[in-house]
């Protein structure tokens, strides 16, 4: 603990402080009750509120039925949502097959081959393993199936289930693509 010697400078200090803040308080309050004396006396004169103009309503006509109060990226929502499939996702009996293991997106496109007189696609997973498939196949973990096969065009369409936004699913095709070397 300190000397109470050592203390007496600071608190004499603080007393000072303390009766010179109460002094200029006492200033601010006398020169604020001077500035209100001061001021000239106002008697304005209080005129009567005017005269309120008759009211009509006009009714309001929506020949096209729009909500006036709905946006219209609000009302394209409204519309999918009416024209939206509800049905839950087909069901897949069975084990899974090797490419209904696999995102649409991870699996590529290799080639296309003819067998069996008809046209297969020759896909590779992100393993590295390549697996054949033809039209009617499951594909995809969406429920997928190949729908369409065309070695001209070098591609293999997919109808697979993509989930909306109100708790159902909607068909959607997929085109997946392979490039060939041949300059033709």
């Amino acid at each position: 603990m300190k000397d109470p010697r050592q203390l007496f400078p600071s608190l004499l200090t603080f007393l000072i402080l303390l009766g010179l803040g109460g002094c200029s308080r006492h200033d601010d309050m006398a020169s604020l009750h001077a500035f209100v004396n001061d001021a000239p006396a106002l008697h304005p004169q209080i005129q009567p509120l005017p005269a309120i103009p008759h009211y009509s309503a006009t009714p309001y006509e929506n020949p096209s039925q729009r909500d006036p109060f709905a946006s219209f990226s609000q009302i394209a929502l409204w519309r999918q949502a009416a024209n939206a499939s509800h049905d839950p996702l087909p069901v897949t009996k069975g084990p899974l097959q090797p490419l209904q293991k696999y995102a649409l997106g991870s699996i590529t496109l290799s080639g296309i081959v003819q067998a069996d007189g008809r046209y297969w696609g020759v896909f590779l997973t992100p393993e590295g393993k390549v697996y054949r498939a033809g039209v009617g196949d499951p594909i995809g973990d969406k429920s997928g199936k190949i729908i369409a096969i065309d070695a001209e065009k070098h591609s293999v369409t997919v109808m697979q289930y993509e989930p909306n936004a109100f708790g159902g699913y909607v068909k959607q095709n997929t085109t997946m693509q392979f490039h060939t070397n041949d300059q033709n």
